[in-house]
C-alpha cells in the first residue's frame, strides 16, 4: 500500500531520496510517466520527478501541483517534497505549491542537512564540507546560483508565507523540545526552519515531528524524509520483513563492543547477548544456541537489523583462567567453540526466516567460516570493500548461494564502523 510520495524537482534527486528508504526495506518506485500509474500499486514508496529546477517559479508551482494531484486520496499518505542538497531551484516556490495543494493549514518543515554527503545546518546557515554554500562553485551555477548560505534568506524571497526558525542547540534537546518548538512556532506559520548536524539530529526532528500530530510536508534532500518514513513504518507497526541484516559478532574486544553500542544508540537493531559461558557446557549449548534463536525469532517483524553478539559489557568477557579450572578448556578452544555457536545460531536464524534476510554480517575470528562450512558454501564472489578488512562479497556455492555478506575481523575499524557496514549491506540488498 503507498504510503509515501516524494516529489522532486529532478530525476536524480527522485531516485536518490527513493534509494535512502528503499535500504530500510521498503518497496520503492520512480515512476517516469503518469500514464503508468497502474504498474506501482503495490509499491510503498512513489517518486516523481517534476524537472523544475530550472524553470520559472510559476511554472515550478504549477508542476508541483498537478504531481501531487495525481493523488486523488491524499489522506494517510505522508508527502516528501524532495530539495537540492545546495538549495539550488524554485525551493520557495515549490514549497507554497505543495502546502496550499495538500491544503487543511499543512505546514512545511524544511531540514536542509544531508550528513552523509557533507550538507549540515548550524546558525540557519547551510554548510556544504564546513564551507557556506555562498562559497562554493554553487555560487556560480548557471542556472540556479545561491548567493547566501542563511536558509531561512533563501525561503523567504521565495515564498509568500512566513518562515520560522528552530536552532541546532533547541534540536538538540530532542524530540520532546522540538515538538513543543514545531507546535509553537506552527501557530503564525506555515513553513519552519530547523537546523540539525547529524543523521541523529535529524531522527530527533522525525520524532518531534510525528508526535506533534500536526499535518506536515518534508523539505528536505532525503534524510529527513527517509527518518519519518522509519518512525511512521514503526509506529504502525509495519516495518518490513525482507531485505533484513543478520549480524553475528563473535569477538570480544572493547572495540567490538564499542560498535555494537554505538549502532545501538544511533539506530533501532534488534540485539540479543548470548549467555556465552553456556556454550561451553555440551549440556548447555544447544539450549543456549536454541533459546538465542528463538528469541529472534519472536521479536525480528519490528526491526531491520538483528545482531546476535557475546558482550555488550566489559563484565561479559569469558574469564578463561575460571574456564579451564571448570572445562579444561584452552582459550583457543574456547574461541573455537563460541565462534561455532554464534554460526550455528546466523545458520539457523537464516534458515528459519528464508527470504527475510537480505544479508549476513560476520565479525570475529572465525565466525564467517564456520558459518559457510555449516551452509556447505565453497567461496566467495569478492565485490568491494567496505573499509580495510572489512569485505563485501557474495556466497558462492550452499543453500545461501549468492547471499550478500561482510566480514571483518574483531579488532578492525571504528566506533561506528558497524553502523557503516550495515548500512552499506543495506544499499546493496536494495540494488
Amino acid at each position: 500500500m503507498l504510503r509515501t510520495v516524494i516529489i522532486a524537482d529532478d530525476l536524480t534527486g527522485a531516485n536518490d531520496t527513493g534509494a535512502i528508504l528503499a535500504q530500510d526495506g521498503l518497496k520503492v518506485g520512480t515512476i517516469l510517466k503518469t500514464s503508468d500509474m497502474d504498474k506501482f500499486d503495490n509499491f510503498d514508496v512513489l517518486c516523481i520527478s517534476t524537472n523544475s529546477r530550472g524553470i520559472l517559479p510559476a511554472d515550478a508551482y504549477e508542476r508541483v501541483k498537478n504531481a501531487a494531484n495525481l493523488f486523488e486520496n491524499k489522506e494517510g499518505i505522508f508527502f516528501s517534497k524532495r530539495i537540492d542538497s545546495t538549495l539550488r531551484g524554485n525551493v520557495g516556490a515549490e514549497i507554497d505549491s505543495i502546502i496550499e495543494t495538500l491544503g487543511d493549514g499543512t505546514v512545511a518543515i524544511v531540514v536542509a542537512s544531508f550528513p552523509n554527503s557533507g550538507r549540515v545546518s548550524i546558525g540557519n546557515i547551510l554548510l556544504v564540507n564546513g564551507v557556506p554554500v555562498e562559497k562554493t562553485e554553487v555560487a556560480k551555477d548557471p542556472t540556479s546560483p545561491v548567493k547566501t548560505s542563511k536558509i531561512t534568506e533563501i525561503v523567504e524571497k521565495q515564498s509568500k508565507y512566513s518562515v520560522a526558525y528552530i536552532s541546532l542547540d533547541k534540536v538538540l534537546k530532542g524530540s520532546s523540545v522540538i515538538k513543543d518548538e514545531v507546535l509553537e512556532k506552527a501557530k503564525n506559520n506555515r513553513v519552519i526552519v530547523m537546523d540539525a548536524q547529524t543523521i541523529n539530529d535529524i531522527d530527533e526532528i522525525a520524532k518531534g515531528c510525528v508526535e506533534s500530530k500536526l499535518k506536515f510536508v518534508a523539505i528536505d534532500p532525503g534524510t529527513f524524509t527517509a527518518s519519518v518514513a522509519k518512525v511512521i513504518c514503526k509506529k504502525d507497526e509495519k516495518v518490513k520483513n525482507i531485505g533484513k541484516v543478520l549480524c553475528g559478532i563473535g569477538s570480544a574486544s572493547n572495540l567490538t563492543r564499542e560498535q555494537v553500542n554505538f549502532l545501538k544508540a544511533k539506530s533501532d537493531p534488534l540485539v540479543v547477548k548470548t549467555n556465552t559461558v553456556d556454550f561451553l557446557n555440551n549440556e548447555l549449548k544447544e539450549k543456549e544456541i536454541d533459546r538465542v534463536v528463538n528469541e529472534i525469532l519472536e521479536k525480528e517483524k519490528d526491526y531491520s537489523v538483528l545482531v546476535v553478539t557475546t558482550t555488550l559489557d566489559e563484565k561479559d568477557v569469558i574469564d578463561f583462567s575460571e574456564v579451564k579450572n571448570t572445562y579444561g578448556l584452552s582459550k583457543k578452544e574456547c574461541a573455537n567453540i563460541v565462534t561455532d555457536a554464534i554460526a550455528s545460531i546466523i545458520y539457523k536464524v537464516t534458515d528459519k526466516l528464508g527470504d527475510k534476510i537480505g544479508g549476513i554480517y560476520a565479525s570475529g575470528g572465525d565466525v564467517s567460516a564456520d558459518f559457510c562450512n555449516k551452509i556447505k558454501a565453497v567461496g566467495f564472489d569478492v565485490k568491494d570493500e567496505v573499509i580495510p578488512l572489512a569485505i563485501y562479497s557474495r556466497i558462492i556455492g550452499g543453500v545461501f548461494e549468492g547471499m550478500p555478506i561482510v566480514t571483518k575481523g574483531g579488532l578492525v575499524g571504528t566506533k561506528d564502523t558497524l553502523i557503516k557496514c550495515v548500512d552499506y549491506l543495506k544499499a546493496r540488498i536494495a540494488e
